[in-house]
């Protein structure tokens, strides 16, 4: 049973009703020249009419025969087209079906939000079905389990009663199913040589939920503050939630109204969730296939750099040295190194493997370089030693300088000694960087 709430929101809408039309006939009458010895009498004959059709009982009476111009539904046929004059349906939800079904869709709601369709001058009625009690339960919902007690305070006789809620019901029944043509349309065959006629509907409850949860996740008050904390790096009351990749649906272009009153509400936007497979990423190992694993890795991310670098020397080579070609080569070797270090760091960022280079073929440098929570008392003190820095930036120098070098291009020592000394000062900075 509906708690006296339901009937006192029943009592405060219409109340709600007559003064806002009372305030419109106010305004409209403003707008109307005045003629010199008006008959007051016939305003307040009017007035009269007024508040007598803003009577609860009058004005249920009204809404009752009214009710059959709208439908209440929780699967909209316009969503399919604007223009399709075939039924809509209204689920009613039942307490088996989310325990039978092991997917999402509107009998799995908790609090399944009806939608309306049909002659918008009609929506006030909709308005008056839509009003919910204490648990949540709207009227239309009590009315369609049978129970009138919310409407039976305003009724003068219990056939005014029965008229009301028969009215009422007829936005939960469609007298006559019928599909169209701008309908999706889906022909079954069965197994006696007819078919069945299967017609695809939005499930607009469906929508609202999942536009509701969205709207709160991203806008309401809590979740904003809630971003704002995690942004400036403090501690939060709530946990911030997000949905990627969710897609955005139109429905009814500008006048989103005539779809359906809850698309109205919505601007005509429903949001789609991403059903994309996961992506695969490669999953982080140490270099452990053989001695040259690590360097192989690198040159695989360093190659196009090196040509660049390569074709650049080439092209610039017996030309005066200016500031700006200088320039461009530091440039270049700068973006071999820093490669270098970045695959390096992700390489040492695998602590979860740390031991690993213990069975792997790699040069004791590199073992030294990329593996430095490795447990062992005499490799951590080579460690500290940093004579590996140089074995590394030694071979940096001669991958470069074997790169580098072809017909038209001769490396040196003197290229050598400076991709050398190059690498020598970034492991200089990296410890500078991490002391400070």
């Amino acid at each position: 049973m509906p708690e006296p709430e339901l009937s006192e929101k029943i009592a405060s809408y219409i109340q709600n009703r007559a003064v806002a039309r009372s305030e419109k006939l106010e305004k409209d009458a403003g707008k109307q020249p005045k003629e010199a010895g008006e008959d007051l009498r016939e305003s307040s004959q009017k007035r009269a009419e007024h508040e007598a059709s803003f009577k609860p009982a009058a004005w249920l009476s009204d809404a009752a025969a009214r009710a059959k111009q709208i439908s209440v539904v929780t699967h909209a046929l316009k969503f399919t087209h604007t223009d399709a004059k075939g039924s809509s349906i209204y689920l009613q939800k039942t307490i088996d079906d989310s325990e039978k079904l092991g997917y999402l869709s509107t009998s799995t709601l908790f609090e399944m939000k009806a939608d309306v369709v049909g002659n918008a001058a009609a929506l006030d009625v909709a308005g008056l079905l839509r009003l919910e009690d204490a648990e949540h339960i709207s009227l239309i919902n009590h009315i369609a389990q049978g129970d009138n007690s919310a409407l039976a305070p305003f009724a003068e006789n219990d056939d005014q009663l029965a008229e009301w809620v028969n009215g009422f019901k007829s936005v939960l029944i469609d007298k006559e199913l019928s599909s169209h043509k701008l309908a999706k349309q889906l022909y079954f065959p069965i197994s006696d040589g007819g078919y069945h006629l299967l017609s695809p509907l939005f499930a607009s409850s469906l929508a609202q939920a999942l536009y509701q949860r969205v709207t709160e996740a991203r806008y309401s008050d809590q979740a904003i503050a809630s971003r704002k904390a995690r942004r400036e790096e403090k501690y939060g009351d709530s946990e911030t939630v997000d949905y990627p990749g969710v897609a955005v649906q139109n429905f009814g272009g500008t006048k989103p109204q005539n779809v359906s009153q809850l698309n109205s509400g919505r601007g005509g936007k429903s949001f789609l969730m991403s059903c994309q497979p996961p992506i695969w990423r490669k999953q982080e190992k140490p270099p452990t296939a053989g001695k040259n694993s690590f360097w192989r890795e690198y040159e695989r991310r360093a190659w196009k750099t090196a040509k660049e670098l390569k074709d650049y020397l080439i092209r610039i080579k017996g030309r005066s040295s200016t500031k700006a070609r200088r320039d461009v080569r530091a440039e270049l070797v700068d973006e071999l190194i820093d490669t270098l270090f970045l695959h390096a760091a992700e390489v040492i960022s695998l602590t979860e493997q740390r031991g690993w280079s213990a069975q792997s073929a790699l040069p004791l440098a590199e073992q030294l370089w990329l593996d430095p929570l490795r447990d062992d008392e005499e490799f951590q003190h080579k460690r500290d030693a940093k004579d590996w820095q140089i074995e590394i930036a030694e071979r940096f120098a001669s991958w470069l300088n074997r790169k580098l070098e072809n017909d038209k291009l001769v490396m040196k020592d003197a290229e050598y000694r400076e991709w050398f000394g190059l690498v020598k000062e970034k492991f200089k900075r990296e410890l500078e960087d991490f002391a400070s």
